[in-house]
């Protein structure tokens, strides 16, 4: 249209995501964003009505680009490796140092508790639908013979889940991802497999 300034919309949602992910939302104001999309506020306003506005398509963005990357090893038709590639390409990605510490759902979760109810749902939204994922792949297991039987697929699920947000939250304390590795290392070792391929075999020969 005439006299309206055109922006490619994922770019500016690309930038307000990583200043959301690297500040937070309580510490980001609009002249942060104004800089960082290198947009007014008019514009700004314009596209996504308010700070808020802004701040869900971020976290939209961020599941669809950043969280896919791992979710997508969850499809891994070895369920171990489908668990270990998750929790992996997560120590992965916060070995990158262009990227902000931690996760920016998990960081969000934290830093505002009482978050906008949309904010809210989104994040719970996400969370649950990554355990459902987790947990997809864990009955697959224990259809195949390489989970116990009868292990409760949906409590494990959820202790994968739950490490996966602390590898987030230890990560944002402390910035270093090559200790990560070591609690993937130890949450592997607790896979339940079933009693009759425990004793004596390789973690190659449970898997074949």
């Amino acid at each position: 249209m005439a006299g309206t300034k055109q922006f490619d919309h994922g770019t500016v949602v690309d930038r307000a995501m990583m200043l959301f992910w690297r500040k937070g939302y309580g510490r980001t104001s609009i002249q942060d964003l104004e800089k960082a999309t290198r947009l007014r506020r008019g514009s700004l306003y314009n596209a996504f009505g308010d700070k808020q506005g802004l701040f869900v398509a971020a976290l939209k963005r961020y599941e669809t680009t950043v969280s896919q990357e791992r979710v997508k090893q969850l499809s891994n038709p070895d369920p171990y490796r489908a668990i270990e590639g998750f929790l992996e390409t997560l120590v992965m990605q916060m070995s990158e140092p262009s990227r902000p510490r931690g996760c920016l759902h998990t960081n969000t979760s934290l830093e505002f508790p009482n978050a906008p109810d949309e904010v809210l749902r989104i994040i719970a939204e996400r969370t649950a639908g990554i355990e459902a994922a987790i947990y997809v792949v864990l009955r697959r297991a224990q259809a195949e013979g390489l989970l116990d039987a009868a292990a409760d697929a949906r409590a494990v699920a959820r202790f994968y889940l739950g490490v996966a947000k602390g590898i987030g939250v230890l990560h944002k304390v402390f910035g270093d991802a090559s200790a990560l590795r070591d609690i993937v290392k130890i949450a592997m070792s607790k896979w339940p497999y079933p009693e009759r391929k425990r004793a004596g075999a390789s973690k190659r020969d449970l898997r074949s």
